[in-house]
């Protein structure tokens, strides 16, 4: 069986769109958007002119020595952040994150852009510059600022809201697992087992069992009807 079209984008559209309005307003080198959950683990990550690899080598190895990372903005209201306004340049290059994550990919300049839901941080736009590049200028702040609220409000009221409801419609057509969701949003956008079991942090053997399940459970018997069937409760 043929897949379905995916012609409502769901569920990355709303990233990709995003990104393309960013790098159309201001320069950038590379970008990306991602969401972030209860737990603060990253979801859906939707990258730009950015090596996937590069993201996971974050995730796994820098998170937590980002100057930049959410958690530390957690409990103020900034919405658009650079590296350069949390430390001087000479503190930053000095840094085991700038020295041994940023330089090694030729990122210089970082602008990050938070997205809240009931005051918690949902979701990240980052945004990356080259040593070639120019730091952000206030203008370009100002611009980011000014579109922050709208990206926020469509984030909160439009993408997620239609995500839990086709979650929710495919969960109760077919009993899956929160997890086994998880997995099919991935397949929904084209990913491999070996990304999303990078990505959702499972093992190989684990998203082939879940596909396993859920073959069974709606009966497909391919990944491309699963995800025919998946565009069908949209």
């Amino acid at each position: 069986m043929v897949a379905k079209e995916n012609r409502s984008g769901f569920p990355n559209m709303f990233q990709r769109e995003s990104l393309k309005l960013i790098n159309n307003l201001i320069s950038l080198s590379g970008s990306a958007f991602y969401l972030v959950g209860t737990d603060m683990r990253h979801r859906g990550v939707v990258a730009q002119d950015l090596d996937p690899l590069v993201e996971r080598d974050y995730y796994k190895n820098f998170r937590a020595l980002d100057p930049l990372n959410p958690v530390k903005f957690e409990n103020t209201e900034d919405t658009v952040v650079t590296i350069d306004s949390q430390m001087s340049e000479l503190k930053l290059l000095q840094t085991i994150y700038y020295q041994d994550f940023m330089k090694p990919n030729n990122h210089r300049y970082v602008a990050d852009m938070f997205f809240r839901s009931h005051g918690r941080i949902c979701a990240v736009l980052t945004m990356l510059r080259d040593e070639k590049g120019e730091p952000f200028s206030n203008d370009e702040l100002g611009t980011l600022r000014t579109i922050q609220p709208f990206l926020e409000y469509a984030l909160n009221e439009v993408y997620e809201p239609k995500r839990a409801n086709q979650r929710k419609s495919f969960e109760t057509t077919y009993n899956l697992t929160s997890r086994e969701l998880d997995v099919l949003e991935h397949l929904m956008c084209g990913n491999s087992n070996k990304v999303i079991a990078n990505e959702l942090g499972l093992s190989l053997s684990t998203v082939k069992t879940h596909l396993q399940h859920m073959f069974k459970k709606t009966q497909a018997e391919s990944r491309s009807e699963l995800v025919s069937l998946a565009l069908g409760q949209i």
